[in-house]
C-alpha cells in the first residue's frame, strides 16, 4: 500500500512541474505578443512612421487650431496665379496624404498579423462607414 501512495505522490510531483513548466512557458509566450519593445525591434520601421504621422497630424491640428484662435489665414489655395507658396502647400498636403495612407495600410495589416480575422472585420465597418455617407472617409473629412 505505501508502494501505491509514493508512486501516485511521485507522480503528482511530475504533473505540477509539468503544469508549472507550460504555465512559464505560457506566461513567455504572452509577454513576447504583448511586449511593444519586442514588436518595435521586429519592426521599427512601422512604429518610427506611425510616430512620424502622429507628429504631423498633431502639428497640422495645432496650428489650424491656433491660426482659428488669431483669425489668422487658413492655408492658402491653388489659384489662379499659382503661387510658390500654394504650391508648396499642395505639395505637402499631397505628400501628408500619401504617408497616412502607407503607414495606415501597415498599421493595418501589422493588426492583421496579430488578430486572425481582424481584415474582415475591418472591410465591414468600412462599408457601414461608406454607406452611412459616400463622401465621408473613416476620418470624417469630405471626399467631394
Amino acid at each position: 500500500m505505501d508502494h501505491t501512495a509514493n508512486e501516485i505522490e511521485a507522480h503528482m510531483d511530475r504533473t505540477r512541474d509539468g503544469v508549472g513548466s507550460k504555465l512559464r512557458e505560457l506566461e513567455d509566450r504572452v509577454d513576447a505578443a504583448t511586449g511593444w519593445g519586442e514588436h518595435f525591434q521586429a519592426r521599427p520601421h512601422l512604429f518610427l512612421g506611425a510616430a512620424f504621422i502622429g507628429g504631423v497630424m498633431l502639428g497640422n491640428a495645432v496650428r489650424r487650431a491656433s491660426a482659428t484662435r488669431e483669425q489668422g489665414e487658413p492655408r492658402p489655395a491653388v489659384g489662379a496665379n499659382g503661387s510658390v507658396q500654394a504650391q508648396a502647400w499642395e505639395l505637402w498636403n499631397n505628400v501628408q496624404g500619401a504617408l497616412v495612407g502607407v503607414a495606415s495600410a501597415g498599421i493595418k495589416n501589422y493588426i492583421n498579423t496579430l488578430i486572425p480575422g481582424f481584415d474582415e472585420h475591418y472591410r465591414r465597418a468600412e462599408q457601414r462607414t461608406s454607406a452611412v455617407d459616400p463622401t465621408t472617409t473613416p476620418f470624417g473629412r469630405t471626399t467631394a
